[in-house]
Order: structure tokens, then sequence, then C-alpha cells
């Protein structure tokens, strides 16, 4: 989902002097019935590709010749994306969106309607068209 949403923010509202923060919110899990060593196994896979996520769009950022930063926050997306923004005195949001239907983003919960309906500032939502075909 970064992808769209930096190209969306890239092609329609960067400014030269824009400082980024990119908020990750990794999937949660249920370590309830886990081993410790599955556990820890889970926990160090997902501290590499957080890791590497992060590497990759701070090169984007750098290019981009903007300045920024990478933030990773645990919880349910939409809440952890407000809170952060709200931290970091951030003036827009853009998230993305996968596009479920009405049905389906009732039954599910959307983290955008839940950002756009909670952010105390302006959001952006980015449509992935490439999911839409």
């Amino acid at each position: 989902m970064f992808p769209v949403i930096v190209s969306g923010y890239f092609d329609n509202v960067m400014r030269p002097d824009d400082y980024v923060v990119l908020i990750h919110t990794p999937e949660l899990y249920d370590f309830s019935m886990a081993s410790p060593s599955v556990v820890d196994l889970m926990l160090k896979e997902l501290t590499k590709k957080v890791t590497a996520l992060e590497n990759k769009y701070k090169v984007i950022v750098q290019k981009s010749k903007l300045t920024g930063k990478f933030r990773t926050g645990q919880g349910k997306p939409g809440e952890v994306v407000c809170k952060i923004a709200e931290e970091e005195k951030c003036e827009l949001v853009v998230t993305g969106t996968r596009g479920f239907g009405t049905v389906r983003r009732t039954l599910l919960g959307s983290v955008s309607d839940y950002i756009i309906h909670h952010s105390h500032v302006p959001v952006l939502v980015v449509r992935n068209t490439a999911l839409n075909r």
C-alpha cells in the first residue's frame, strides 16, 4: 500500500519544503497460544521486515530531497495514524484505500474511513486503481 500512497503524495501535493512522517503499523498477531521460541522468531522476522521497509522509504524520501522520519506504531492502524499525526503536528494525512465495497467495508471496517472521521487535520485518500481492475 505504501507505494500507492507515496506516489499519490508525490504526484499531487508534495512541496519542496515538506517534512514527511511515514507511519507503519505492523499486523497484530495473537501470541497467546504460541511458544516463546515461536514468538521470538516472529518478532525477529517482523523487526527485519520493518527495518527493510523503513530503509526503502528513507531512500525514496531522500531522493525526493525531502526531510522526514519513519514511525512504527502498534495497535489499530487508524488509531495509530491519527495519534502519530497529532504527536508530530502534521498538517495533512495521506492514506490509501483498498477500494472495498460498502458491505465489506461495513463488516471489516476501513482504516481510511476511521482516519477521515477522527483525524484532526485534512486527509487525502489515494485509491489504488490497480486493485480495481
